[in-house]
């Protein structure tokens, strides 16, 4: 498995209930939004501080639902644009042959019961 991979394997096993997965793919290109609107216009500062505390909340709700905190570092900041990629090219039929990789090796996704806070598989 190539390094690229393992790096979204690892993102991957702390992101297994599929609410946190749906909010992380609209959260993660919200901040990324953010990010090159202020780094293009600082006039746009107002949308781009928006653009990205916006994706950072529904990123946190994620966690939040998935029961964890958030690993802040380096490899977390380019792991996520990769992790939120490789769904979206899954969901357009592409790239199956890594995204199944990937998800064997993160282990299968869980819906945690809120009410328990434990994950049960789904």
């Amino acid at each position: 498995m190539s390094a690229t991979l393992q790096l979204v394997t690892r993102y991957a096993q702390d992101h297994r209930d599929p609410r946190n997965i749906a909010l992380h793919c609209w959260g993660v290109p919200m901040v990324g939004l953010g990010l090159a609107l202020l780094l293009r216009d600082l006039s746009q500062s107002g949308w781009a501080l928006a653009f990205a505390a916006s994706g950072l909340l529904l990123q946190s709700l994620g966690h939040w639902y998935e029961g964890r905190r958030s690993r802040l570092g380096l490899s977390g900041w380019l792991a996520a644009p990769l992790f939120v990629g490789l769904q979206g090219l899954h969901g357009m039929g592409l790239a199956q042959p890594c995204w199944q990789a990937v998800e064997r090796q993160a282990g299968p996704r869980r819906l945690r019961d809120l009410a328990l806070g434990r994950g049960r598989s789904s």
